[in-house]
Protein backbone atom coordinates (compact mmCIF):
# COMPACT_ATOMS: atom_id res chain seq x y z
CA UNK A 1 0.00 0.00 0.00
CA UNK A 2 0.88 3.25 -0.46
CA UNK A 3 2.74 5.65 2.31
CA UNK A 4 -0.80 7.37 3.30
CA UNK A 5 -2.35 4.53 3.75
CA UNK A 6 -4.55 4.05 7.20
CA UNK A 7 -2.67 2.73 10.34
CA UNK A 8 -4.38 -0.34 12.17
CA UNK A 9 -5.04 2.27 14.91
CA UNK A 10 -7.02 4.55 12.20
CA UNK A 11 -8.38 1.79 10.77
CA UNK A 12 -9.65 0.18 14.27
CA UNK A 13 -11.06 3.67 15.05
CA UNK A 14 -12.91 3.61 12.27
CA UNK A 15 -14.11 0.50 13.12
CA UNK A 16 -14.80 1.50 16.41
CA UNK A 17 -17.55 4.49 15.37
CA UNK A 18 -18.89 2.87 12.49
CA UNK A 19 -20.13 0.40 15.84
CA UNK A 20 -20.48 2.66 17.77
CA UNK A 21 -23.64 3.97 14.95
CA UNK A 22 -24.82 1.35 14.73
CA UNK A 23 -25.70 0.87 18.58
CA UNK A 24 -26.47 4.25 18.97
CA UNK A 25 -29.57 4.04 15.64
CA UNK A 26 -30.27 0.79 17.80
CA UNK A 27 -30.85 1.99 21.10
CA UNK A 28 -32.56 5.85 19.94
CA UNK A 29 -35.38 4.34 18.03
CA UNK A 30 -38.52 4.37 20.02
CA UNK A 31 -40.84 2.61 17.22
CA UNK A 32 -40.78 1.64 13.62
CA UNK A 33 -43.96 2.77 11.52
CA UNK A 34 -45.19 -0.78 9.89
CA UNK A 35 -45.67 0.34 6.29
CA UNK A 36 -41.68 1.26 6.64
CA UNK A 37 -40.76 -2.33 8.50
CA UNK A 38 -39.50 -3.66 5.58
CA UNK A 39 -36.75 -1.25 4.62
CA UNK A 40 -35.53 -1.12 7.95
CA UNK A 41 -35.60 -4.66 8.67
CA UNK A 42 -33.24 -4.64 5.68
CA UNK A 43 -31.01 -2.19 6.56
CA UNK A 44 -30.54 -3.63 10.12
CA UNK A 45 -30.04 -7.48 8.84
CA UNK A 46 -27.55 -5.47 6.22
CA UNK A 47 -26.14 -4.15 9.04
CA UNK A 48 -25.81 -6.72 11.21
CA UNK A 49 -24.31 -9.30 8.25
CA UNK A 50 -21.27 -6.26 7.44
CA UNK A 51 -20.71 -5.64 10.83
CA UNK A 52 -20.72 -9.51 12.38
CA UNK A 53 -16.79 -10.16 11.90
CA UNK A 54 -16.34 -6.96 14.02
CA UNK A 55 -15.44 -7.99 17.59
CA UNK A 56 -13.18 -11.15 15.98
CA UNK A 57 -11.18 -8.79 14.03
CA UNK A 58 -10.63 -6.13 17.05
CA UNK A 59 -9.78 -8.74 19.37
CA UNK A 60 -7.25 -10.13 17.00
CA UNK A 61 -5.25 -6.91 16.16
CA UNK A 62 -4.09 -8.11 12.90
CA UNK A 63 -3.53 -5.30 9.96
CA UNK A 64 -4.33 -8.05 6.94
CA UNK A 65 -8.00 -9.12 9.17
CA UNK A 66 -8.73 -5.42 9.55
CA UNK A 67 -8.10 -4.67 5.94
CA UNK A 68 -10.86 -7.61 4.46
CA UNK A 69 -13.23 -5.98 7.05
CA UNK A 70 -13.09 -2.54 6.51
CA UNK A 71 -12.82 -3.63 2.26
CA UNK A 72 -15.99 -5.67 3.30
CA UNK A 73 -17.37 -3.07 5.38
CA UNK A 74 -17.12 -0.06 2.43
CA UNK A 75 -18.15 -2.41 -0.33
CA UNK A 76 -21.17 -3.63 1.87
CA UNK A 77 -22.26 0.07 2.61
CA UNK A 78 -21.87 1.10 -0.92
CA UNK A 79 -24.19 -1.91 -2.02
CA UNK A 80 -26.84 -1.22 1.23
CA UNK A 81 -27.10 2.41 0.04
CA UNK A 82 -27.95 1.04 -3.97
CA UNK A 83 -30.12 -1.05 -2.24
CA UNK A 84 -32.28 1.35 -0.41
CA UNK A 85 -32.28 3.97 -3.01
CA UNK A 86 -33.61 1.01 -5.43
CA UNK A 87 -36.35 -0.59 -3.07
CA UNK A 88 -36.58 1.01 0.06
CA UNK A 89 -36.68 5.17 -1.08
CA UNK A 90 -39.62 5.24 0.91
CA UNK A 91 -38.90 3.90 4.17
CA UNK A 92 -37.73 6.02 7.02
CA UNK A 93 -37.49 5.85 10.62
CA UNK A 94 -38.84 8.81 12.61
CA UNK A 95 -39.52 10.62 9.22
CA UNK A 96 -36.08 10.71 8.63
CA UNK A 97 -34.72 8.12 5.03
CA UNK A 98 -33.05 5.31 5.42
CA UNK A 99 -30.60 6.44 2.93
CA UNK A 100 -29.87 9.59 5.03
CA UNK A 101 -29.59 7.75 7.92
CA UNK A 102 -26.97 5.45 6.18
CA UNK A 103 -24.98 8.25 4.75
CA UNK A 104 -24.23 8.92 8.58
CA UNK A 105 -21.78 5.65 8.76
CA UNK A 106 -17.88 6.60 8.41
CA UNK A 107 -16.63 6.02 5.19
CA UNK A 108 -12.86 7.88 5.98
CA UNK A 109 -10.95 4.65 4.28
CA UNK A 110 -13.11 3.46 1.61
CA UNK A 111 -11.05 4.65 -1.14
CA UNK A 112 -7.98 3.36 0.63
CA UNK A 113 -9.63 0.38 0.89
CA UNK A 114 -10.50 -0.18 -2.44
CA UNK A 115 -6.62 0.66 -3.35
CA UNK A 116 -6.02 -2.16 -1.15
CA UNK A 117 -7.89 -4.24 -2.77
CA UNK A 118 -6.97 -3.65 -5.99
CA UNK A 119 -3.43 -4.22 -5.13
CA UNK A 120 -3.71 -7.31 -3.29
CA UNK A 121 -5.89 -8.93 -5.84
CA UNK A 122 -5.29 -7.07 -9.40
CA UNK A 123 -8.65 -6.79 -9.48
CA UNK A 124 -10.50 -3.75 -10.25
CA UNK A 125 -13.13 -2.14 -8.30
CA UNK A 126 -16.28 -0.87 -9.91
CA UNK A 127 -17.59 1.85 -8.45
CA UNK A 128 -21.60 -0.19 -8.47
CA UNK A 129 -22.53 -3.11 -10.03
CA UNK A 130 -25.22 -1.39 -11.53
CA UNK A 131 -26.41 -1.04 -15.07
CA UNK A 132 -28.91 1.49 -14.72
CA UNK A 133 -28.15 5.41 -13.50
CA UNK A 134 -28.87 6.24 -10.37
CA UNK A 135 -29.38 9.99 -9.91
CA UNK A 136 -29.42 9.72 -5.73
CA UNK A 137 -25.58 9.43 -6.29
CA UNK A 138 -24.53 12.22 -8.70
Amino acid sequence: MSANAPTFVELKQELLDVLDRHIDLLKTVPSIEIEHLDGVLFMMRSLGFMLDRAPKVLALEDLTEMHFMMFQYYSLLSELKYNLVLNFSYASLEGIPLLTIIASFPTTYETAMKQWWEDRTGLAVEETKQTIEIAAFQ
